[in-house]
């Protein structure tokens, strides 16, 4: 194998837009140079290695995005050789089965998400890229004559005929070629094989992605009808509540009418007039002491609300200044956090260092420099961020991820205990539902 020249080719709609040498491609992630064309946008692009035929034999698809100015947004740090030199084989783009690392055949599990899957029609993404690199822009000094030598060398065994050939020399032609055809059957077969097995992963990481995003979609439209449900339940039962009162209300005033009809009639059949001073001295003294009794609680209400206002106004005042003292020790903190440990994350960072967690749910969580602060003051939150879902449903997920039975109680508050499947994805899992086996599933339902 002849020299190889390294590149990365940048796609918009599935074509070729610009190509450059991979040492230019380090200065724009060096923040040397931008590509102003690219400011904004999320570009799919590819690592390509091409020997001296102006063949490709080694791909890897990633994918990278740009600011404003065109510079590498983040902290883009993916080991574009590494994962060639451990990639699988795929097609056959004139040189043998090439190397290709994507995202259904990713040799590293957590670059998988920085990875695309190429077309793999007759005119797709390997068509093109094969094209592209026969055009050679980049001006690559190639060897266009071998090129031409070792095709017209295949062509020639397959036009010869032994039936043509005399007795005595067919051996020696079998004898030949036969190797030469048998390793250019093998390494054809291998680019098929290869190819026919990154179509069906592809195909395999599309579905389950288009799968994922239905459930995913499924889960928050039942989710919000759930929740406006409750809410039209929560509204019923308040108006039924508030018709309750009215009614129980009315009756009460009914009675008392009633009541307050039969003793005027008692008193209208009595008459007299002893009896209605007594009455009308009665009503005075009853005035006079309801008035005098409702200044007394009036004072001693004004006085309780005079020295509840005295109170909240302290403790309003003590809250802002406790939330001043708050904001500051935090402002001081983060200070601290980020002045003793960027210096030293930078340097990992720069030496190539990547920081790797895992979490059930998101399994390997690659985290940016910016990002650890957040992470390390909360580490659930964060993970419940990543995974699209509230801390409390993230919490409750994972203790039933950690322990998959039935969380219905009964009567005394213990739990049913029965295994049920476990939900793998938090966006999926549902309280009072996931976590009940059949059963209890069953007769909530009902």
């Amino acid at each position: 194998m002849g020299t190889l020249t390294e590149a990365v080719v940048f796609f918009s709609d599935g074509n070729v837009v610009k190509e450059m040498f991979f040492a230019e491609f380090e200065a724009v992630l060096d923040d040397v140079v931008g590509i102003p064309d690219f400011a904004n946008d999320e570009i799919q692009a590819a690592f390509t290695q091409i020997d001296d035929t102006l063949r490709v034999t080694g791909v890897v698809f990633f994918t990278i995005s740009f600011d404003g100015r065109g510079r590498v947004t983040g902290h883009w740090n993916i080991p574009l050789r590494h994962l060639l030199d451990h990639a699988s084989r795929g097609p056959d783009l004139g040189a043998g089965p090439i190397r290709v690392a994507c995202r259904s055949a990713c040799p590293v599990a957590w670059y998988r998400r920085q990875l695309w899957d190429p077309d793999t029609s007759t005119s797709g993404t390997f068509s093109k890229l094969s094209a592209a690199a026969e055009r050679n822009r980049l001006g690559i000094i190639s060897d266009s004559h071998d090129r031409v030598a070792s095709v017209a060398s295949v062509a020639d065994f397959f036009k010869s005929s032994p039936s043509n050939a005399p007795t005595a020399s067919a051996p020696q032609l079998g004898q030949g070629n036969g190797p030469v055809f048998n390793r250019k059957y093998r390494q054809k077969l291998l680019a098929i094989r290869g190819a026919e097995k990154l179509t069906l992963a592809t195909q395999t990481e599309f579905f389950e992605s288009k799968l994922d995003a239905q459930a995913e979609e499924f889960t928050r439209q039942l989710r919000d009808r759930e929740s406006l449900i409750q809410q039209q339940k929560a509204e019923l039962d308040a108006l039924v509540k508030a018709e309750e009162d009215t009614q129980a209300r009315l009756h009460r005033q009914q009675r008392l009418m009633h009541q307050k009809t039969a003793e005027l009639e008692t008193l209208l059949e009595q008459g007299g007039q002893d009896y209605q001073a007594q009455m009308a001295e009665l009503r005075k003294e009853y005035a006079d002491e309801l008035q005098r009794h409702l200044k007394e609680q009036a004072i001693k209400l004004e006085d309780a609300l005079h020295r509840r206002e005295r109170e909240l106004y302290d403790r309003a005042t003590e809250i802002v200044e406790l939330r001043g003292e708050i904001s500051t020790l935090r402002d001081q903190n983060r200070t601290l956090m980020l002045d003793s440990d960027d210096k030293l994350l930078k340097t990992m960072v720069e030496k190539g260092v990547v920081f790797v967690a895992y979490h059930p749910g998101v399994e390997h969580l690659v985290i940016s420099q910016d990002e650890m602060p957040e992470y390390l003051r909360d580490p659930l939150a964060y993970v419940a961020f990543r995974c699209e879902v509230s801390d409390t449903q993230y919490r409750e997920w994972l203790a039933h991820y950690r322990l998959p039975i039935c969380r219905a109680t009964d009567e005394d508050s213990q739990y049913c205990g029965q295994p049920i499947s476990k939900v793998m994805r938090p966006m999926l899992f549902r309280s009072g539902e996931s976590d009940r086996c059949h059963e209890h599933s069953a007769s909530g339902l009902a």
